[in-house]
């Protein structure tokens, strides 16, 4: 086992990329600031083979986590999109609703400001606002 330090000099390589190869599980870590350097060096050297054939394309990983992003941003506003959806028809179901009650309260409503005129008349203007009504709201009642 051997510090990073000596594992990243042996390789021509900074601490800092090693300790990234490391995190992109190209190289093995041993432990915390400590390599295996038989392993270590034999990684190093396939995954330099890899890139050197082709195999292995340097920006593809970056690419890889680019797309990732873009995927994840793409999923958050989906999501954000379908919330507003199911809040706006709430909203519309709602505003329905308070709409029906207010429709179907107006007879009541006319014929109590009419009590004072003849009963017939605002009897027969309720039967037709109620009828009105229930057609607008295609309500069989």
């Amino acid at each position: 086992m051997y510090p990073k330090e000596t594992v990243a000099a042996v390789l021509n390589i900074s601490e800092r990329r090693l300790e990234q190869l490391a995190q992109k599980k190209i190289v093995p870590k041993a432990g915390r600031g400590v390599f295996d350097l038989g392993p270590t060096v034999s990684a190093y050297v396939r995954y330099l083979q890899g890139l050197r054939s082709g195999a292995i394309s340097e920006g593809r990983e970056s690419e890889l986590d680019r797309r990732f992003q873009e995927a994840r941003v793409l999923e958050r506003e989906s999501k954000a999109r379908q919330a507003k959806c199911r809040a706006d028809l709430m909203e519309q179901s709602l505003e329905e609703s308070k709409m029906r009650r207010a429709l179907k309260s107006l007879p009541s409503r006319v014929k109590n400001a009419l009590r004072h005129y003849d009963s017939r008349l605002v009897e027969l203007v309720a039967l037709e606002l109620e009828d009105a009504i229930a057609e607008m709201l295609g309500d069989g009642d």
